[in-house]
């Protein structure tokens, strides 16, 4: 489709287009009014990528990505429900909206709601309960290595506790046996360095009272054998009790005697294999503890970081109703619902409206355009360019006139049948007005009724319909008893008298041809309205004349019954000369080179005669006289010749 046709349906709907915007817009208005407030309240949140380079499938995603599945995680039914719960009302998905912001990490997430309090409110909600469900469904992944190592941490606590309180009080009761122990051997060696004192102390006067005296200047009393016996035994006496007496005082300070560690070795052995155990246990925790701690740090290394940037505060006006955005987009809905139909009824509508749609369809050119009045179609008594010959419609008709003229150059139209493809398309206001306007030419022409069904040129001239073309059918009347005058100068009309039950045979008769052949040797140019194609009549008579005008009416006329028209006319052999455009709307711009005039614009000056006002006028010609001159036209239009 041309831009052209385009804007011509454009022009041509623009009635509908207006009403559709109209409409549309009246409609957003009026639900502006109904429509209950709602308030908008978002919030900022950030969502970072895991810390940890071991990250797992699941969080093996880019930003985007990443990005996508936190909305989609917003709008599922746990969370939903979680938030539904805190804030006392069910949230649905449909007033939840969550955007990235583009280029960046942040997500936005918007609330609906008709209370601003609540909109803020469920938005904040919204991402601690995503917060909180991203940490659990994280957590869910290491729970079980956490909870077994856990377990194992607590019960080596527990062993170790016990471990460490056995041997406290394994400790405390070693502590106070070795105290005992150690103030009976006080006593015991204080008795025992007592004894060996006094016997050292013996000892010492025996070899002082077995050692002889020395004076000065003498030599010792010589001792006797036994006395030398007594005394070194003595002497052996003294030096072990003074060996036993040191190692008493020996033993008295490090409290400790030979036969007591004897019988503490069994208890410190097994002190030392509790110590043992008990450091077995410590590295085994240690061990455990740090396995708990990297099962957690993995953890939160592999869980994306999310948080709120921007908490969402009430909002002070409302996002609807929105009585402008509500106009404007009701207006735009009933321009393209409008527009929707326009396409559809034009698409559907088949009829022809332009002359290119003709010269498509038909392949004939288009001779005249005949203005949309309604003054043309109601004038009686005289055609409306006779009446008017300076009006813009007598020129379109000169127009018609001139371009007949030239589709006859080779051979002179002397027969012009008038039809249509339907009825009521304005076949006899052409007819009549055509032949009006030849005869302003003093061109001698005659208007033939041959609508013998529903004739109306005598309504059109404002003649009586008493006699005409069926009389001479019957033989009761000759043609020239039938012509009468009319109010144009050199116009006769021939009526069609009372209607014959045959018509279709009477036109299509020998009879028909033979008084065709009288009309023309009266006559410069006979033309004849004919009735519609949807009877047979005006094929008959397509066939007996010089040429065919087709009227077709924009708009009304079908492609279809326009192409049947045609194809019987080819094939009864029929001339079509042309068509002619009937009721043209005077403001469409489809028809080039159809002349416009205001009521103001002085017409081409046209030579009239004044019309007849004889009282023989509408009367009856007598002879071959029918014309003032008498003169029979034999030539093209134009063109006269001698009888």
């Amino acid at each position: 489709m041309e831009l052209k046709l385009i804007l011509t349906m454009f022009r041509r709907w623009s009635w509908l287009l207006v009403i559709g915007l109209i409409v549309g817009g009246g409609a957003g208005y009026v639900l502006s009014l109904y429509q209950t407030p709602e308030y908008l309240a978002s919030t900022k949140v950030m969502v970072m990528e895991p810390l940890g380079n071991n990250v797992s499938n699941v969080n093996d995603l880019n930003d985007k990505e990443l990005a996508d599945t936190y909305m989609e995680l917003l709008l599922t039914q746990p969370i939903l429900e979680s938030v539904s719960q805190k804030v006392g009302q069910t949230v649905r998905a449909s007033t939840i909206k969550a955007v990235r912001v583009r280029d960046t990490g942040l997500l936005e997430v918007t609330v609906r709601d008709t209370n601003p309090e609540q909109a803020a409110l469920i938005a904040n909600t919204l991402v601690a309960v995503l917060i909180e469900y991203n940490e659990a469904l994280q957590m869910s992944r290491f729970s079980s290595s956490e909870q077994s190592l856990e377990l194992q941490v607590n019960e080596i606590e527990s062993e170790l506790g016990q471990l460490e309180q056995n041997i406290e009080q394994r400790s405390e009761q070693n502590s106070e046996a070795k105290q005992l122990a150690t103030e009976q051997r006080k006593v015991e060696l204080e008795q025992q360095i007592f004894t060996l004192q006094g016997e050292i102390a013996r000892l010492e006067q025996d070899i002082d009272d077995l050692t002889p005296d020395v004076l000065p200047n003498q030599l010792p009393t010589p001792l006797t054998p036994e006395q030398r016996e007594q005394l070194n035994d003595r002497r052996t006496q003294l030096a072990q009790k003074q060996f036993v007496l040191d190692l008493a005082k020996e033993s008295y300070f490090k409290l400790v005697l030979p036969e007591e560690t004897a019988a503490l070795t069994e208890p410190a052995a097994t002190q030392n294999l509790e110590q043992a155990n008990l450091e077995l246990y410590r590295q085994l925790y240690s061990t455990l503890l740090s396995n708990y701690e990297a099962v957690r740090l993995a953890r939160l290394q592999n869980t994306p970081n999310v948080v709120q940037v921007e908490k969402a505060t009430p909002p002070p006006l409302p996002i609807q109703p929105g009585p402008l955005r509500n106009i404007i987009l009701g207006a735009l809905i009933g321009l393209l619902v409008t527009g929707a139909i326009a396409f559809t009824l034009e698409y559907l509508d088949d009829t022809l409206k332009t002359p290119q749609d003709i010269a498509n369809v038909l392949g004939l050119p288009v001779v005249g355009y005949v203005a949309n009045e309604a003054a043309v179609e109601k004038s009686e008594g005289m055609p409306y360019v006779a009446a008017n010959p300076r009006s813009p419609m007598a020129e379109t008709f000169r127009t018609l006139r001139t371009n007949l003229e030239f589709a006859s150059v080779d051979k002179p139209l002397k027969t012009i049948l008038i039809t249509s493809p339907g009825s009521s398309e304005g076949k006899t206001t052409i007819a009549s007005n055509l032949a009006a306007v030849i005869a302003q030419a003093n061109k001698r022409v005659i208007l033939l009724e041959g609508d013998l069904r529903r004739p109306r040129v005598h309504r059109a001239l404002g003649m009586t319909n008493q006699v005409g073309l069926s009389d001479v059918f019957r033989g009761q009347m000759d043609i020239r008893d039938v012509a009468r005058y009319s109010k144009v100068k050199d116009l006769a009309v021939i009526t069609s008298g009372s209607l014959p039950p045959n018509p279709a045979e009477l036109l299509g008769s020998a009879r028909m041809s033979h008084i065709l052949a009288r009309l023309v040797e009266s006559a410069s140019v006979v033309v004849i309205d004919s009735p519609p194609f949807v009877v047979t009549d005006a094929t008959v008579l397509a066939a007996k004349v010089d040429g065919v005008l087709l009227v077709i009416q924009p708009g009304k006329t079908h492609a279809e019954a326009a192409r049947a028209l045609l194809a019987q006319l080819n094939r009864a052999g029929a001339h079509v000369v042309g068509v002619v455009l009937n009721r043209v709307p005077r403001k469409s711009a489809n028809y080039y080179g159809y002349y416009r005039y205001d009521s103001d614009s002085p017409a081409y000056s046209v030579e009239t005669q004044p019309a007849e006002t004889s009282p023989a006028a509408n009367g009856r010609a007598k002879g071959i006289a029918l014309f003032s001159n008498g003169k029979a036209v034999n030539g093209r239009i134009g063109e006269e010749t001698s009888s």
